[in-house]
């Protein structure tokens, strides 16, 4: 590596060499995991959201919650600092995020996030040859930058989720809004639609959301 390189330089020969299209590797990583590991992986999510489900009919019978309208699953982007991948399940009624009473649970999405995970930490270890001019808070940024499309890939699985979650017993035990949606995001952020059809005026607070 040249000592007279600039970080600039240096930052871009890293990307070129040791993160561009490295995520199409993921691919096959993920996939293999999810083919040796299938069962496991669907009833551990199922889980997750049956969890939160029961939780939100026992505050129903108590009377703090109104009929379910959201079901939102979403990226808590501090947990990947921790190479951690954690989506929180919430259970809202009509108010959506003005609900005042907290019913979530957490669903691990490491199966989809390892490959990336693994990847940062040889970034770590590769970084040191670069004589100071990468960071450990350009990996990070690195870290944040790729994981969107995991994130994606994450959805997708969700998506594909949906009819396994109509199925639960804690989804039937709830009272639901006719209009009941499941949407997938980031926490607090903009969400995507998964299943249900929202009212209407709420397609573009969900974007902003």
């Amino acid at each position: 590596m040249s000592a007279v390189m600039s970080r600039e330089e240096a930052l871009g020969h890293l990307l070129e060499n040791h993160v561009f299209d490295r995520w199409q590797g993921d691919l096959d990583i993920i996939s293999e995991s999810y083919i040796q590991n299938q069962d496991a992986t669907i009833a551990e999510f199922v889980s997750s959201v049956d969890s939160a489900c029961k939780k939100a009919a026992e505050l129903q019978d108590a009377g703090m919650k109104g009929d379910i309208q959201y079901i939102y699953l979403s990226l808590l982007r501090t947990s990947l600092m921790e190479y951690k991948a954690s989506y929180r399940i919430d259970i809202h009624d009509e108010r959506w995020f003005l609900d005042p009473v907290e019913c979530s649970s957490h669903w691990k999405a490491e199966f989809i996030f390892n490959p990336l995970f693994q990847r940062m930490r040889e970034l770590e270890a590769v970084k040191s040859s670069y004589a100071r001019k990468i960071s450990t808070m350009d990996i990070e940024r690195i870290l944040q930058i790729e994981a969107i499309r995991h994130h994606l890939f994450a959805i997708e699985f969700m998506r594909n989720m949906v009819p396994s979650i109509l199925e639960c017993e804690g989804y039937n035990l709830l009272v639901k809004k006719p209009n009941i949606c499941i949407l997938a995001g980031e926490y607090r952020d903009r969400s995507e639609l998964l299943y249900g059809q929202p009212e209407t005026g709420q397609e573009g607070i969900m974007a902003e959301q």
